[in-house]
């Protein structure tokens, strides 16, 4: 089967699975501690995962659009990837944003109450919101929908992509030099030089790149570009014949799986998603058929829907339901139950999240696709 065409089923199975380890990470720090060994950090590491969906969307984007920009840059094919992009990832941003304001002045939900949630739900951080400004450090904590942090940091991505693509097009092997400085240059910066807020609320920032709203546009743009470059190698494919086959794709996964339990400084996991992409786009064997199997394609086309519910859904399904179980809550993290107990209740958490997002996909992500796009044509 070939998969150099439009769809590439290997990353959409990836795409489906990151999302879903967000949402266990989220699960994780905010409901139900899992308690695995202290030396495992697999899900304490799972945050990595929007720095995967980054490095696969700078590989997808250059996959169906590269050729658009290969020449010179109209203004009308700008225009129509920039609707393209607004169509995909605007109208679930919108409907989660209200579903919040709803909640919040509705005074719907106990859970989103208090000094710290007051702050995280700021009336002025609306706008920055609805102009996708949210990772660009105008807050001084993150607000809202936590994870649409991200989507603002793609859209950055999505304003500066024909350029980036017009540059490798006109400059080859140059460019691609100077992209894989900057992105290295980018990286370093975020983790050594940029100030993080010093609040109590705050991420660690030891060995970390994980800024959000804090500048999280930077990270953003250098995965993009890290995805990017991964595609220029799968588009030569010179190393195709090598990372085609399905034991250069297992030997990826061990090794995946190997960085993401230990302590690591988080620069060393982009080479590893780099090199994780580039296998599962290009592998054609058994692995291709596992990646087809329709559950995790499922998972795959639902895994934005997946991204931007699951914390509403922490908030309005995860943290009640602890309660009306006889757990007593009494904030992030202060619950450590047996670990067969915390993953049957993450479990069920997933399979409510997977249920709404089929129903946010459905009706809210697919057809605002679709109207958005026709109204372009």
């Amino acid at each position: 089967m070939n998969t150099t065409g439009i769809y590439l089923p290997g990353l959409n199975a990836l795409r489906g699975f990151a999302a879903l380890l967000v949402a266990v990470f989220h699960f994780d720090s905010m409901v139900m501690h899992l308690t695995f060994s202290d030396n495992s950090w697999f899900v304490r590491n799972a945050y990595l995962m929007v720095d995967l969906f980054f490095i696969i969307s700078g590989f997808i984007l250059f996959h169906l659009y590269g050729a658009s920009f290969k020449k010179q840059l109209r203004k009308e094919a700008y225009l129509n990837f920039l609707r393209a992009r607004i169509a995909r990832i605007y109208p679930l941003h919108l409907f989660t944003l209200l579903v919040f304001v709803v909640l919040i002045y509705g005074s719907i939900n106990p859970y989103m109450s208090g000094t710290l949630t007051d702050l995280i739900h700021d009336p002025k951080a609306i706008p920055t919101h609805l102009l996708l400004l949210q990772s660009f450090g105008f807050h001084k904590i993150f607000t809202w929908n936590l994870p649409s942090w991200s989507i603002s940091a793609e859209w950055f991505s999505y304003l500066l992509f024909p350029l980036l693509a017009l540059f490798i097009a006109k400059q080859q092997s140059r460019s691609l030099l100077f992209l894989t400085v900057f992105a290295t240059m980018v990286y370093l910066a975020i983790e050594y030089v940029l100030p993080r807020s010093k609040e109590i609320w705050s991420l660690p920032n030891a060995r970390d790149i994980n800024v959000t709203y804090d500048y999280g546009f930077l990270r953003g743009l250098a995965g993009f570009i890290a995805g990017m470059l991964t595609y220029h190698l799968y588009n030569r494919k010179v190393l195709t014949p090598l990372v085609s086959r399905d034991s250069a794709g297992l030997f990826c996964l061990i090794i995946f799986f190997f960085f993401m339990n230990g302590e690591y400084n988080d620069l060393f996991y982009i080479p590893v998603f780099m090199t994780l992409v580039l296998c599962l786009a290009s592998n054609q064997e058994k692995m291709l058929q596992v990646c087809m199997f329709k559950p995790f394609q499922f998972l795959g086309d639902i895994s934005y829907s997946i991204y931007m519910v699951h914390y509403v859904l922490i908030l309005c399904v995860a943290l009640p339901s602890i309660d009306l179980m006889g757990y007593t809550y009494t904030g992030p993290g202060s619950l450590h139950p047996p670990l067969f107990e915390g993953l049957s209740v993450c479990f069920v958490f997933l399979l409510v999240v997977a249920g709404v997002s089929y129903l946010s996909y459905s009706f809210v992500e697919k057809p605002w696709r679709r109207r958005i796009n026709r109204a372009g044509t």
